[in-house]
Parts: structure tokens; C-alpha cells; sequence
């Protein structure tokens, strides 16, 4: 891996979820967002940019999100919230992000057998 790419993954932040999802994908092949619909990976996408405003303004819109989200369901100063629901849905779309890259981790590296299989005899001997 070259140092650029190395750093890209150590130090740079992931809360542009279309950025990773792009960087994923050219340098390892692995789309973050398999299986999901369009609109499914949008609604993750807005969420992460709303992280911004609730953690540096307190839910208060700002046009650093305007721009970088294209929100267009609100405005400038405003106060947002989310729904239960948004919460539900957001932890649905991560819990799919994540099973991706494992699923497509493991094709770039096959889980090794002995290790596993000592695992599975080590618990098998603390049981009996």
C-alpha cells in the first residue's frame, strides 16, 4: 500500500460516506453499499453530514451541511431532529456496510482454518 493510501486510511476522517464509498471501491473492490438500494445509501450519506451539525452545532443547520449534503428539506440556522425511525433505519444501513466489507475482507483473505479450528477445540475443552 503507498504511503498515501496508508494515510488516507490511518488519519483521514470517514464521515463522507460518498468519498469512502468511492475510495472502497477503486482501491479495494469492495462496495460498501452491496445490496442496498440507491436511496437507502443517500439516506446513510445524509446522515453522516448531519453528525457534523449535531456534534459542532448543537442540531443547528449550518451551510457547511447545505452544501455538502444537498439537503434540500431544510434550511439555513435551522434546528434539526431525527425520528426514531431515521435512527432504526441509519443503524440498519451500517449493520449492511459492515457485513460488506467482512464478506469482501475475507475473499481478499480467507480466514485460516488451524487458528479457528484450535479456537473451536480450546472452547470445547473449557466447556467440559
Amino acid at each position: 500500500m503507498t504511503e498515501h493510501r496508508k494515510n488516507r486510511l490511518l488519519r483521514q476522517r470517514f464521515h463522507d460516506l460518498e468519498e469512502v464509498r468511492l475510495t472502497f471501491k477503486n482501491w479495494f473492490d469492495i462496495d460498501l453499499c452491496a445490496g442496498m438500494k440507491e436511496s437507502e445509501c443517500s439516506f446513510a450519506a445524509k446522515m453522516f453530514h448531519r453528525r457534523h451539525v449535531y456534534e459542532h452545532n448543537s442540531g443547528e443547520v449550518d451551510q457547511r451541511y447545505l452544501d455538502n449534503s444537498r439537503d434540500t428539506t431544510v434550511r439555513l440556522k435551522q434546528h434539526i431532529h431525527e425520528t426514531r425511525q431515521d435512527t432504526h433505519s441509519l443503524l440498519d444501513s451500517l449493520v449492511k456496510m459492515a457485513r460488506n466489507v467482512h464478506r469482501a475482507f475475507h475473499e481478499m483473505f480467507p480466514p485460516a482454518a488451524g487458528p479457528i479450528k484450535a479456537f473451536e477445540n480450546k472452547k470445547a475443552r473449557m466447556a467440559r
